[in-house]
């Protein structure tokens, strides 16, 4: 598991790239290291508002979506098996269980990258 200062050290898993390093750039930057030698960054407003568990990606919740809050910052980051990470962040919502392929596909390359509050 990683909190602030503290590299991720995950298992190897044979479903492709799996995160080797993850470290916070910035307060509002989350830098993921891949396997495969590639490294994804994500903004942290970006990671929540992309929120994979039930209660975000239900219809009523689409509907209703606020605009990002650009204040939110990573609490925790917590690795599920060998295949997601689990993240907290500062609104105090966990539930979230974000794939290692979901995070691949919805982090940016550093070339790409946004500039912080451009999500």
């Amino acid at each position: 598991a990683r909190r602030r200062g503290h590299a991720v050290t995950t298992m190897t898993t044979p479903q492709g790239p799996h995160p080797v390093d993850a470290r916070l750039e910035r307060e509002d930057l989350l830098i993921i290291d891949w396997s495969d030698g590639s490294s994804r960054h994500y903004p942290i407003a970006h990671l929540r508002e992309r929120c994979p568990c039930a209660h975000c990606s239900s219809p009523e919740a689409t509907a209703a979506a606020t605009p990002p809050r650009h204040d939110l910052t990573l609490v925790s980051l917590e690795e599920v098996g060998n295949y997601a990470f689990r993240i907290t962040f500062s609104d105090r919502h966990e539930m979230g269980i974000y794939t290692f392929a979901q995070l691949r596909s919805i982090g940016f390359p550093a070339e790409d990258a946004p500039a912080a509050f451009d999500v």
